[in-house]
Protein backbone atom coordinates (compact mmCIF):
# COMPACT_ATOMS: atom_id res chain seq x y z
CA UNK A 1 0.00 0.00 0.00
CA UNK A 2 3.01 2.37 0.69
CA UNK A 3 4.56 2.04 -2.37
CA UNK A 4 1.61 2.22 -4.60
CA UNK A 5 0.68 5.56 -2.96
CA UNK A 6 4.17 6.77 -3.12
CA UNK A 7 4.40 5.81 -6.74
CA UNK A 8 0.95 7.99 -6.94
CA UNK A 9 1.91 10.86 -5.12
CA UNK A 10 5.04 11.06 -7.61
CA UNK A 11 2.92 11.12 -10.52
CA UNK A 12 1.05 14.19 -8.79
CA UNK A 13 4.34 15.70 -7.87
CA UNK A 14 5.55 15.59 -11.67
CA UNK A 15 2.35 16.83 -13.32
CA UNK A 16 1.95 20.12 -10.50
CA UNK A 17 5.74 20.44 -11.51
CA UNK A 18 5.11 20.35 -15.29
CA UNK A 19 2.71 23.58 -15.13
CA UNK A 20 4.54 25.03 -12.51
CA UNK A 21 5.24 27.96 -15.04
CA UNK A 22 1.82 28.74 -15.81
CA UNK A 23 -1.20 28.49 -13.26
CA UNK A 24 -0.14 25.73 -10.87
CA UNK A 25 -2.51 25.03 -7.98
CA UNK A 26 -3.59 27.57 -5.91
CA UNK A 27 -2.55 26.38 -2.57
CA UNK A 28 0.24 23.76 -2.12
CA UNK A 29 -0.96 21.15 0.38
CA UNK A 30 -4.31 20.93 2.33
CA UNK A 31 -4.60 19.47 6.21
CA UNK A 32 -7.59 18.11 7.45
CA UNK A 33 -8.47 17.50 11.49
CA UNK A 34 -11.49 16.81 13.09
CA UNK A 35 -13.98 14.19 13.34
CA UNK A 36 -15.97 12.04 11.04
CA UNK A 37 -17.44 14.77 8.59
CA UNK A 38 -13.91 15.04 7.92
CA UNK A 39 -12.56 11.16 8.54
CA UNK A 40 -10.96 9.34 5.69
CA UNK A 41 -9.95 6.42 7.41
CA UNK A 42 -7.47 7.06 10.17
CA UNK A 43 -9.72 5.16 12.85
CA UNK A 44 -8.74 2.02 10.49
CA UNK A 45 -5.55 2.42 11.26
CA UNK A 46 -6.01 2.07 15.50
CA UNK A 47 -6.48 -1.62 16.89
CA UNK A 48 -9.39 -1.84 18.87
CA UNK A 49 -10.89 1.42 17.90
CA UNK A 50 -15.21 1.10 17.66
CA UNK A 51 -15.81 4.06 15.28
CA UNK A 52 -14.96 2.86 12.06
CA UNK A 53 -16.94 2.65 8.75
CA UNK A 54 -14.05 -0.17 6.80
CA UNK A 55 -17.13 -2.35 5.97
CA UNK A 56 -19.79 -2.76 3.36
CA UNK A 57 -21.50 -0.68 1.87
CA UNK A 58 -19.70 2.66 3.21
CA UNK A 59 -18.17 3.93 0.36
CA UNK A 60 -20.38 2.17 -2.04
CA UNK A 61 -20.67 5.03 -4.44
CA UNK A 62 -17.19 6.17 -5.33
CA UNK A 63 -14.77 3.45 -4.29
CA UNK A 64 -13.89 -0.43 -5.47
CA UNK A 65 -14.07 -1.18 -1.54
CA UNK A 66 -14.73 0.91 1.85
CA UNK A 67 -11.72 3.05 3.05
CA UNK A 68 -12.88 4.49 6.69
CA UNK A 69 -14.82 7.50 5.16
CA UNK A 70 -18.07 7.63 6.66
CA UNK A 71 -20.88 7.63 3.78
CA UNK A 72 -20.91 5.86 0.78
CA UNK A 73 -18.22 8.17 -1.11
CA UNK A 74 -16.41 11.47 -0.53
CA UNK A 75 -16.51 13.78 1.97
CA UNK A 76 -16.93 17.43 2.02
CA UNK A 77 -13.02 17.86 2.15
CA UNK A 78 -12.26 15.73 -0.57
CA UNK A 79 -14.40 17.85 -3.28
CA UNK A 80 -12.99 20.62 -1.27
CA UNK A 81 -9.60 19.93 -2.30
CA UNK A 82 -10.59 19.11 -6.04
CA UNK A 83 -11.78 22.83 -6.35
CA UNK A 84 -8.57 23.45 -4.29
CA UNK A 85 -6.03 22.26 -6.58
CA UNK A 86 -7.16 23.79 -10.03
CA UNK A 87 -4.32 23.21 -12.77
CA UNK A 88 -5.11 25.24 -15.48
CA UNK A 89 -8.37 25.37 -15.11
CA UNK A 90 -9.14 21.83 -15.50
CA UNK A 91 -9.54 19.23 -12.35
CA UNK A 92 -7.94 16.63 -12.43
CA UNK A 93 -8.41 12.78 -10.93
CA UNK A 94 -5.51 12.56 -8.70
CA UNK A 95 -5.12 10.63 -5.45
CA UNK A 96 -7.34 12.07 -2.86
CA UNK A 97 -5.45 13.58 0.86
CA UNK A 98 -5.33 10.37 2.76
CA UNK A 99 -5.05 9.16 6.38
CA UNK A 100 -2.17 10.59 7.57
CA UNK A 101 -1.53 6.54 9.51
CA UNK A 102 -1.60 5.37 5.62
CA UNK A 103 2.25 7.03 4.94
CA UNK A 104 5.31 7.04 5.58
CA UNK A 105 5.89 9.88 7.82
CA UNK A 106 8.30 12.33 5.30
CA UNK A 107 8.13 15.31 3.47
CA UNK A 108 7.85 13.45 -0.19
CA UNK A 109 4.56 11.68 0.85
CA UNK A 110 3.48 14.11 2.80
CA UNK A 111 3.59 17.14 -0.05
CA UNK A 112 0.41 17.31 -1.03
CA UNK A 113 -1.02 17.31 2.79
CA UNK A 114 -2.77 14.64 4.85
CA UNK A 115 -6.10 14.09 6.98
CA UNK A 116 -5.63 13.87 10.41
CA UNK A 117 -9.38 13.51 11.26
CA UNK A 118 -10.71 10.98 13.77
CA UNK A 119 -14.26 10.02 14.07
CA UNK A 120 -16.00 10.14 17.25
CA UNK A 121 -13.21 13.25 18.84
CA UNK A 122 -14.08 16.66 19.77
CA UNK A 123 -12.74 19.81 20.64
CA UNK A 124 -12.74 18.67 24.12
CA UNK A 125 -10.19 15.70 24.97
CA UNK A 126 -12.54 13.83 27.05
CA UNK A 127 -14.93 13.68 24.17
CA UNK A 128 -14.83 9.76 22.38
CA UNK A 129 -11.77 8.63 24.99
CA UNK A 130 -14.05 5.38 25.65
CA UNK A 131 -14.06 4.68 21.37
CA UNK A 132 -10.00 4.16 21.74
CA UNK A 133 -10.08 7.76 18.85
CA UNK A 134 -7.06 10.51 18.18
CA UNK A 135 -7.56 13.45 20.37
CA UNK A 136 -7.72 16.66 18.08
CA UNK A 137 -5.41 17.69 20.18
CA UNK A 138 -3.05 14.99 19.12
CA UNK A 139 -4.21 15.62 15.68
CA UNK A 140 -2.65 19.22 16.11
CA UNK A 141 0.60 17.70 18.08
CA UNK A 142 0.99 15.37 14.78
CA UNK A 143 0.73 17.54 12.69
CA UNK A 144 3.29 19.98 14.59
CA UNK A 145 6.49 17.35 14.40
CA UNK A 146 5.95 17.00 10.68
CA UNK A 147 5.90 20.98 10.88
CA UNK A 148 9.72 21.01 12.18
CA UNK A 149 11.05 18.76 9.62
CA UNK A 150 9.84 21.71 6.78
CA UNK A 151 12.40 24.23 5.64
CA UNK A 152 10.64 26.31 2.99
CA UNK A 153 8.04 28.05 4.90
CA UNK A 154 6.05 29.84 2.65
CA UNK A 155 4.79 25.77 2.04
CA UNK A 156 3.57 25.80 5.22
CA UNK A 157 2.32 29.24 5.00
CA UNK A 158 0.34 29.09 1.71
CA UNK A 159 -1.47 25.35 2.69
CA UNK A 160 -4.83 25.21 3.18
CA UNK A 161 -5.89 24.20 7.44
CA UNK A 162 -9.14 22.68 7.73
CA UNK A 163 -10.85 21.79 11.19
CA UNK A 164 -14.63 19.81 11.50
CA UNK A 165 -15.57 19.58 14.88
CA UNK A 166 -17.76 20.37 18.18
CA UNK A 167 -20.83 18.37 17.08
CA UNK A 168 -19.18 14.98 19.16
CA UNK A 169 -19.20 17.30 22.44
CA UNK A 170 -22.27 18.84 22.62
CA UNK A 171 -23.82 15.18 22.13
CA UNK A 172 -21.31 14.06 25.13
CA UNK A 173 -22.96 17.46 27.55
CA UNK A 174 -26.36 16.60 26.53
CA UNK A 175 -25.72 12.62 27.77
CA UNK A 176 -24.06 14.35 31.09
CA UNK A 177 -27.14 16.60 31.66
CA UNK A 178 -29.22 13.10 31.24
CA UNK A 179 -28.01 12.47 34.76
CA UNK A 180 -25.24 10.94 32.94
CA UNK A 181 -26.71 8.35 30.94
CA UNK A 182 -25.89 7.97 27.18
CA UNK A 183 -28.71 8.10 25.20
CA UNK A 184 -28.19 5.19 23.11
CA UNK A 185 -28.90 2.99 26.43
CA UNK A 186 -31.82 4.38 27.51
CA UNK A 187 -35.02 2.16 27.99
CA UNK A 188 -37.82 3.49 26.47
CA UNK A 189 -39.70 3.08 28.97
CA UNK A 190 -38.01 4.51 31.78
CA UNK A 191 -40.21 7.72 32.70
CA UNK A 192 -36.90 8.50 34.57
CA UNK A 193 -35.13 9.24 31.83
CA UNK A 194 -38.27 11.05 30.10
CA UNK A 195 -39.00 13.06 32.63
CA UNK A 196 -35.43 14.50 32.94
CA UNK A 197 -35.82 15.00 28.82
CA UNK A 198 -38.84 17.10 29.58
CA UNK A 199 -37.32 19.21 32.32
CA UNK A 200 -34.21 20.03 30.19
CA UNK A 201 -34.88 23.54 29.09
CA UNK A 202 -32.92 24.40 25.66
CA UNK A 203 -31.49 27.33 26.96
CA UNK A 204 -30.03 25.42 29.84
CA UNK A 205 -27.72 24.05 26.55
CA UNK A 206 -26.03 27.68 26.53
CA UNK A 207 -24.27 27.43 29.41
CA UNK A 208 -21.55 29.88 29.19
CA UNK A 209 -18.84 27.32 30.93
CA UNK A 210 -19.53 25.07 27.94
CA UNK A 211 -19.49 27.49 25.00
CA UNK A 212 -16.83 28.96 26.30
CA UNK A 213 -14.91 26.05 26.69
CA UNK A 214 -15.69 25.09 23.25
CA UNK A 215 -14.23 28.64 21.61
CA UNK A 216 -11.57 28.08 23.68
CA UNK A 217 -10.43 24.85 22.54
CA UNK A 218 -10.92 26.44 19.10
CA UNK A 219 -8.90 29.64 19.51
CA UNK A 220 -6.32 27.03 21.24
CA UNK A 221 -5.90 24.96 18.38
CA UNK A 222 -5.66 27.56 15.89
CA UNK A 223 -3.05 29.19 17.67
CA UNK A 224 -1.10 26.23 17.74
CA UNK A 225 -1.16 25.86 13.85
CA UNK A 226 -0.25 29.04 13.36
CA UNK A 227 2.88 28.75 15.59
CA UNK A 228 3.36 25.76 13.41
CA UNK A 229 3.61 27.58 9.91
CA UNK A 230 -0.34 27.84 8.99
CA UNK A 231 -2.04 30.67 7.87
CA UNK A 232 -4.69 29.70 5.83
CA UNK A 233 -7.96 28.25 7.64
CA UNK A 234 -11.01 27.02 6.84
CA UNK A 235 -13.54 25.81 9.88
CA UNK A 236 -17.04 23.74 9.65
CA UNK A 237 -19.09 25.74 12.78
CA UNK A 238 -20.91 22.75 14.10
CA UNK A 239 -23.93 21.37 12.21
CA UNK A 240 -27.74 21.06 12.79
CA UNK A 241 -26.78 17.67 14.76
CA UNK A 242 -30.77 17.64 16.01
CA UNK A 243 -31.67 17.11 11.93
CA UNK A 244 -29.96 13.33 12.12
CA UNK A 245 -31.55 10.64 12.03
CA UNK A 246 -29.90 9.46 15.31
CA UNK A 247 -31.14 12.33 17.52
CA UNK A 248 -34.41 12.10 16.23
CA UNK A 249 -34.33 8.57 16.86
CA UNK A 250 -33.31 9.33 20.05
CA UNK A 251 -36.21 11.85 21.01
CA UNK A 252 -38.86 9.75 19.88
CA UNK A 253 -37.40 6.87 22.17
CA UNK A 254 -37.54 8.98 25.10
CA UNK A 255 -41.06 10.27 24.41
CA UNK A 256 -42.60 7.54 23.36
CA UNK A 257 -46.22 8.43 25.50
CA UNK A 258 -45.46 12.46 24.86
CA UNK A 259 -44.75 12.71 21.14
CA UNK A 260 -45.88 9.18 20.00
CA UNK A 261 -46.14 10.93 15.89
CA UNK A 262 -43.02 12.49 14.38
CA UNK A 263 -43.94 15.78 13.54
CA UNK A 264 -41.04 16.01 11.20
CA UNK A 265 -39.19 18.79 13.34
CA UNK A 266 -35.52 18.68 14.35
CA UNK A 267 -34.69 17.80 17.89
CA UNK A 268 -34.34 21.03 19.40
CA UNK A 269 -32.31 20.71 22.08
CA UNK A 270 -29.26 19.27 19.88
CA UNK A 271 -29.90 22.05 17.64
CA UNK A 272 -30.10 24.73 20.75
CA UNK A 273 -26.63 24.93 21.14
CA UNK A 274 -25.05 25.01 17.97
CA UNK A 275 -25.77 28.15 16.74
CA UNK A 276 -24.69 30.04 19.48
CA UNK A 277 -20.90 28.53 19.42
CA UNK A 278 -20.79 29.36 15.80
CA UNK A 279 -21.66 33.05 16.51
CA UNK A 280 -19.12 32.90 19.46
CA UNK A 281 -16.75 31.15 16.95
CA UNK A 282 -17.00 34.02 14.60
CA UNK A 283 -16.36 36.71 17.22
CA UNK A 284 -13.42 34.50 18.16
CA UNK A 285 -12.26 34.44 14.32
CA UNK A 286 -12.91 38.20 13.73
CA UNK A 287 -10.75 38.46 16.66
CA UNK A 288 -7.74 36.31 15.25
CA UNK A 289 -7.91 37.18 11.59
CA UNK A 290 -7.09 40.54 13.24
CA UNK A 291 -4.80 39.89 15.82
CA UNK A 292 -2.60 36.73 14.16
CA UNK A 293 -0.22 37.49 11.41
CA UNK A 294 -0.60 37.26 8.52
CA UNK A 295 -4.02 34.43 9.27
CA UNK A 296 -7.12 34.24 6.64
CA UNK A 297 -9.83 32.38 8.63
CA UNK A 298 -13.15 31.63 6.73
CA UNK A 299 -16.45 29.92 8.47
CA UNK A 300 -18.88 27.53 6.80
CA UNK A 301 -21.88 28.16 8.21
CA UNK A 302 -23.45 24.59 8.32
CA UNK A 303 -25.79 24.58 10.95
CA UNK A 304 -27.86 26.46 9.03
CA UNK A 305 -27.69 25.39 5.41
CA UNK A 306 -28.38 21.82 6.91
CA UNK A 307 -31.23 23.00 8.67
CA UNK A 308 -32.73 24.32 5.12
CA UNK A 309 -31.41 21.20 3.35
CA UNK A 310 -33.22 19.87 5.66
CA UNK A 311 -36.78 21.60 5.41
CA UNK A 312 -36.62 22.21 2.06
CA UNK A 313 -34.92 19.75 0.53
CA UNK A 314 -36.67 19.45 -2.99
CA UNK A 315 -35.15 22.74 -3.42
CA UNK A 316 -31.57 20.69 -3.09
CA UNK A 317 -32.62 17.85 -5.53
CA UNK A 318 -33.34 15.64 -2.05
CA UNK A 319 -36.48 13.58 -2.37
CA UNK A 320 -35.95 11.84 1.17
CA UNK A 321 -34.27 14.40 3.96
CA UNK A 322 -35.51 12.52 6.88
CA UNK A 323 -34.48 9.19 6.86
CA UNK A 324 -31.07 7.63 6.45
CA UNK A 325 -30.56 5.87 3.09
CA UNK A 326 -28.18 3.17 4.56
CA UNK A 327 -29.99 1.76 8.14
CA UNK A 328 -33.47 0.29 8.91
CA UNK A 329 -36.09 0.84 11.07
CA UNK A 330 -37.58 4.26 12.33
CA UNK A 331 -36.02 6.85 10.40
CA UNK A 332 -33.09 4.09 9.26
CA UNK A 333 -31.93 4.74 12.27
CA UNK A 334 -32.65 1.85 14.56
CA UNK A 335 -29.89 -0.46 13.14
CA UNK A 336 -26.93 0.97 12.02
CA UNK A 337 -25.39 1.40 8.49
CA UNK A 338 -23.98 -1.91 7.07
CA UNK A 339 -24.96 -3.86 10.77
CA UNK A 340 -28.53 -4.76 8.90
CA UNK A 341 -29.70 -8.26 6.99
CA UNK A 342 -28.23 -8.36 4.69
CA UNK A 343 -25.23 -6.09 5.44
CA UNK A 344 -25.33 -3.74 2.20
CA UNK A 345 -28.95 -3.19 2.49
CA UNK A 346 -29.47 0.82 1.31
CA UNK A 347 -31.67 2.68 -0.68
CA UNK A 348 -31.92 2.75 -4.63
CA UNK A 349 -30.67 5.99 -4.87
CA UNK A 350 -28.47 7.72 -2.30
CA UNK A 351 -28.56 10.73 -4.47
CA UNK A 352 -31.68 11.23 -3.17
CA UNK A 353 -31.41 11.41 0.27
CA UNK A 354 -30.09 13.94 2.41
CA UNK A 355 -28.21 11.57 5.16
CA UNK A 356 -26.65 8.17 4.30
CA UNK A 357 -26.44 6.74 7.72
CA UNK A 358 -27.92 8.24 10.56
CA UNK A 359 -25.48 10.42 11.71
CA UNK A 360 -23.70 11.40 8.01
CA UNK A 361 -24.73 13.13 4.97
CA UNK A 362 -23.89 11.79 1.81
CA UNK A 363 -21.74 12.20 -1.08
CA UNK A 364 -24.14 13.99 -2.96
CA UNK A 365 -24.76 16.77 0.46
CA UNK A 366 -21.34 16.86 1.05
CA UNK A 367 -20.54 17.97 -2.82
CA UNK A 368 -23.32 20.47 -2.32
CA UNK A 369 -21.45 21.82 1.11
CA UNK A 370 -18.15 22.01 -1.05
CA UNK A 371 -19.61 24.23 -3.90
CA UNK A 372 -20.88 26.66 -1.08
CA UNK A 373 -17.09 26.61 0.53
CA UNK A 374 -15.56 27.31 -2.77
CA UNK A 375 -18.40 30.14 -4.45
CA UNK A 376 -20.94 30.78 -1.39
CA UNK A 377 -22.39 34.04 -0.53
CA UNK A 378 -21.49 35.96 3.01
CA UNK A 379 -24.94 34.46 4.06
CA UNK A 380 -22.85 30.61 3.98
CA UNK A 381 -19.41 31.53 4.26
CA UNK A 382 -18.22 34.06 6.52
CA UNK A 383 -16.38 36.52 6.25
CA UNK A 384 -15.84 35.11 2.61
CA UNK A 385 -15.90 31.99 0.58
CA UNK A 386 -12.47 29.87 -1.03
CA UNK A 387 -12.48 31.06 -4.06
CA UNK A 388 -12.11 34.41 -2.39
CA UNK A 389 -9.26 33.43 -0.24
CA UNK A 390 -7.15 31.45 -2.52
CA UNK A 391 -6.90 33.90 -5.41
CA UNK A 392 -6.36 36.46 -3.30
CA UNK A 393 -3.15 34.38 -2.15
CA UNK A 394 -2.35 34.40 -5.99
CA UNK A 395 -2.17 37.92 -6.36
CA UNK A 396 0.43 38.33 -3.15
Amino acid sequence: MAKSMLILWTIRSLILQVVEGGRSAHVPAMFIFGDSLADAGTNNYIPNCTARADFSPYGVSSFLSPTGRFTNGLTVFDFVERDAFVIAATQLELPLIPPYRELPFNQSIYSYGANFASRGSGLLDSTGLQKGVVKLSDQISKFEEFSKRIRKKSYLSNSLYCISSGGNDIKAHLESLLNGSSLTQLNISSLTHTTSYLQLNPTSLIETPFVNSLVRAHRRYIQRLHRAGARNFLILDISAVGCTPSARLKRHLLLPFFDPEDNGMCEALGNTVAPVCSDALKSLLDQLNEKLEGVNIILLNSFHYLENMYYDGKAFGFSETKSACCGSGLYGANVSCGLSTPPDLYCDDPDTHLFWDAMHPTQKAYSIFAEEIWGGNSSVMYPFNLSTLIFGLNKQ
